[in-house]
C-alpha cells in the first residue's frame, strides 16, 4: 500500500499556500520597514557628513519631522506599496521618485507658509534627498532579486486553470506568458461555447478538455493548481451557475473574468458599494488613485518648467507683441475632463481676425492669418508653452489627449466611434498621438480616427513611465516637426 500519496495532497497544498502567503507578507513588510528605517538613517548620515557629530538644533529637528510627515502623506497617496510586485522595475522606481520628490515639495510649501524657509539647511536636505532616494532604490532592487529567487523555488508562483477562453482570458494568458515576473502561469483551459481558441490555436494555452471534464480534472490533479478562472458569456448565467455547482466541493479560489468586449469598454474595473458588487465598464485611468498621483506629477513637471522657462516666456511675449497688434495670449474654449469646458492658453500666432458664428477654421500651410513669428512658434510648438499654466491650474495635464476646439468635437463625436472617450482623462500639452506624428492639421477623417485610437490606447496603457517616454519623445520628435502651420 502506498502511504502519503493522496491523503497528504491537501496538507501539502495548504503548506505550499501558507508558505506563499508568508513569503509575500515578508516582502511587503520588508519594503515598508526598510523605507521606514532608511529615511531616518539617511537623514542622520547626511547630517554627520554636513555637520559632523554635532547634535541637530531645534530648526533641524523641525525640518526632520516635517519631511518625514510629508513622506508619510505622499507615500500613502501614491501607489508606492500597492501592487508593486506586478509593476516593472522602471515603473516602480518612477513612482518612488515622484513620491519622494513630492514629499520635499510638500515640505517646501509648509516651510514657506510657516516662515521656516530661511532656517532650512539646504545642503543637508539635498544630501538627505539623494541618499534617501539611492537607498530606497537599492532596497527595491534587492527585494526584486529575492522575489525572483522565491519564484524560482515555487514560493510565489501561482498556477491557473481557465474554464472557457473568451477574448479577455486570452489577453490575460498573453500578458502572463510575456511577464513571468508576475508569478502567474496558465496551465491550460477547458473549452466552452464562444471560445476564440479555434481561430487562434497557436496563441492559446493547452487544451485540457471540455466543460464536462472540469470536475474530473480537479479531482485528479489536486494540489497542482492554485486558482480557477472562469471565462464564460455574461449574457447567459446558467452555464456559469452550473459550472460553479459542479466544482463547489473543491476549496480552490475561483475568479470570474467578465467579457466586456462588445460594450465599448474603457479600463473596466470591479467596484463595491456596501455589499453590492459592480463592474465599471468605462472609466478613466485604471486606478482612480493614479489621478491624484498624476496630479502630483503634473505640478512638479509644470512648476519646474515655468521656473526654468520664465526668461523664454518673456522673450516670446515680446516677440508676439511686436509681430502684430493684439493680445499676447490666445484663449479658446476647449473640452476637458468629463467634457467640461475651460479656457486653453497659447501664445497668439495669428493676426486678430473674426470667425463666423460657431466656426473654427484650422490653420493650413501658407495660411495668411499666421504671422512670421507665429509660424516659428507653431513649427517649434513654443506657442503651447502657456498651457503649463493650465496644468498648474488643474484644467490640463502635461501628457494626455490634445484638446480640440469645441466645434470640432461636436462634429467628430458624430462621425468617429468612441471619440469622446478621450475626455475620460485631462487633456495634455503633448500626447501619445503627437509623438507618433499626428499633430497639426487633420484634413482627412482617417487622420483624426488614428489620433483618437492613440488617445484611447494611452488611457488604457497609462503609467508614469509612459508619461516620461512621451515627454522625452516630444523633445526629440515633435519640436522639430513641420506638420503644424
Amino acid at each position: 500500500m502506498l502511504h502519503g500519496s493522496v491523503d497528504d495532497l491537501p496538507a501539502e497544498r495548504a503548506d505550499a499556500g501558507r508558505r506563499r502567503v508568508e513569503a509575500r507578507a515578508a516582502l511587503e513588510l520588508g519594503l515598508r520597514l526598510g523605507d521606514l528605517l532608511l529615511l531616518p538613517g539617511m537623514a542622520a548620515l547626511a547630517h554627520v557628513v554636513c555637520y559632523g557629530t554635532a547634535a541637530p538644533n531645534q530648526s533641524q529637528r523641525i525640518v526632520f519631522g516635517a519631511v518625514i510627515l510629508s513622506a508619510i502623506v505622499c507615500f500613502s497617496i501614491a501607489p508606492v506599496y500597492r501592487n508593486w510586485r506586478l509593476r516593472g522595475l522602471l515603473a516602480d522606481l518612477w513612482l518612488l521618485l515622484l513620491a519622494w520628490s513630492g514629499s520635499f515639495a510638500l515640505f517646501s510649501l509648509y516651510a514657506v507658509l510657516v516662515g521656516l524657509a530661511d532656517a532650512v539647511p539646504s545642503r543637508w536636505l539635498v544630501g538627505w534627498y539623494i541618499g534617501g532616494l539611492a537607498s530606497m532604490v537599492g532596497l527595491r532592487v534587492l527585494l526584486r532579486v529575492q522575489l525572483h529567487r522565491l519564484r524560482s523555488r515555487g514560493l510565489d508562483h501561482e498556477r491557473i486553470l481557465l474554464v472557457g477562453l473568451r477574448a479577455p482570458a486570452l489577453r490575460l494568458h498573453r500578458l502572463l506568458r510575456g511577464k513571468p515576473e508576475m508569478g502567474k502561469e496558465v496551465i491550460g483551459y477547458f473549452t466552452s461555447k464562444g471560445d476564440i481558441a479555434t481561430r487562434r490555436g497557436g496563441d492559446a494555452p493547452q487544451r485540457l478538455g471540455a466543460l464536462d471534464d472540469v470536475p474530473r480534472y480537479l479531482d485528479a490533479h489536486r494540489g497542482e493548481f492554485d486558482q480557477v478562472w472562469v471565462s464564460l458569456p455574461l449574457g447567459d448565467t446558467a452555464p456559469i451557475r452550473d459550472m460553479l455547482k459542479q466544482i463547489e466541493r473543491f476549496p480552490v479560489p475561483i475568479r470570474l473574468i467578465p467579457d466586456t468586449t462588445g460594450l465599448g469598454a474603457l479600463n473596466p474595473g470591479v467596484h463595491q458599494v456596501g455589499d453590492v458588487p459592480m463592474i465599471g465598464v468605462r472609466q478613466g485611468l485604471v486606478d482612480h488613485n493614479f489621478r491624484l498621483f498624476k496630479r502630483i506629477e503634473d505640478i512638479l513637471v509644470a512648476g519646474v518648467a515655468v521656473i526654468l522657462l520664465a526668461p523664454l516666456f518673456v522673450v516670446l511675449a515680446i516677440g508676439v507683441k511686436l509681430s502684430s497688434p493684439g493680445p499676447i495670449l490666445f484663449r479658446q474654449r476647449r473640452h476637458g475632463l468629463g467634457g467640461k469646458e475651460f479656457w486653453m492658453l497659447k501664445f497668439r500666432s495669428m493676426r486678430v481676425h473674426e470667425e463666423g458664428t460657431g466656426q473654427i477654421t484650422q490653420a493650413t500651410r501658407g495660411d495668411p492669418r499666421v504671422t512670421r513669428f507665429g509660424a516659428l512658434l507653431r513649427r517649434s510648438s513654443l506657442d503651447e508653452l502657456p498651457q503649463f499654466f493650465n496644468v498648474l491650474g488643474g484644467s490640463m495635464s502635461v501628457v494626455g489627449p490634445r484638446p480640440h476646439a469645441i466645434q470640432h468635437n461636436n462634429h467628430y463625436e458624430r462621425v468617429i466611434e468612441r471619440y469622446m472617450h478621450r475626455h475620460y482623462v485631462k487633456p495634455g500639452i503633448t500626447g501619445w498621438a503627437q509623438v507618433h506624428g499626428l499633430r497639426g492639421e487633420t484634413p482627412e477623417l482617417r487622420s483624426m480616427k488614428k489620433r483618437v485610437q492613440y488617445d484611447i490606447d494611452y488611457i488604457r496603457r497609462w503609467s508614469p513611465t509612459l508619461d516620461v517616454r512621451i515627454i522625452a519623445l516630444t523633445a526629440l520628435k515633435v519640436l522639430g516637426q513641420k506638420s503644424a502651420y
